[in-house]
């Protein structure tokens, strides 16, 4: 009888190390590179899926509104050189989860077209990203439109 246990205990001490990397394995796959997204990032402007409808940025803004990702941190910088420090996580299938809510720092006023920027970057929660281009989704349907600078 007393054989049968240190058996069974040597097959548990063997199988232990593999039942610990398959579930690591699990919880790593939830992951993705955060670099995958590090650059600067321009601002296009705001669409909507369900209607197609897409807005540029006006003619009248300075061009001026982008991101900034560094592996897990990123910038938000408006019209008017406000910015806005988050942090990031990314996750499987392409969702986003902003963890910090971060610091705003206001440098004046910003135009409508900034404040709507700097309001819709915290929310996002999804991104969809092709070639040089970047969809960040803040609501459902809707999303900011980035163009990568490759300076």
């Amino acid at each position: 009888m007393k054989l049968k246990k240190i058996k069974l205990l040597a097959r548990f001490l063997l199988l232990l190390p593999l039942c610990a990397a398959l579930l690591g394995a699990g919880c790593e796959k939830d992951k993705m590179s955060k670099s995958i997204l590090n650059g600067k990032w321009i601002l296009l402007g705001f669409g909507n899926d369900s209607t197609g409808e897409f807005t540029s940025e006006p003619d009248s803004e300075p061009k001026s509104s982008y991101v900034v990702f560094d592996n897990g941190e990123l910038v938000a910088h408006s019209v008017s050189n406000r910015t806005f420090d988050m942090e990031y996580v990314l996750k499987e299938g392409n969702k986003i989860i902003i963890t910090n809510q971060g610091i705003v720092t206001l440098v004046g006023s910003d135009t409508e077209w900034g404040q709507h920027f700097l309001y819709v970057i915290g929310n996002i929660f999804e991104f969809e990203l092709s070639e040089s281009m970047l969809k960040l989704y803040y609501q459902d349907q809707k999303f900011m439109k980035l163009k990568k600078e490759t300076k």
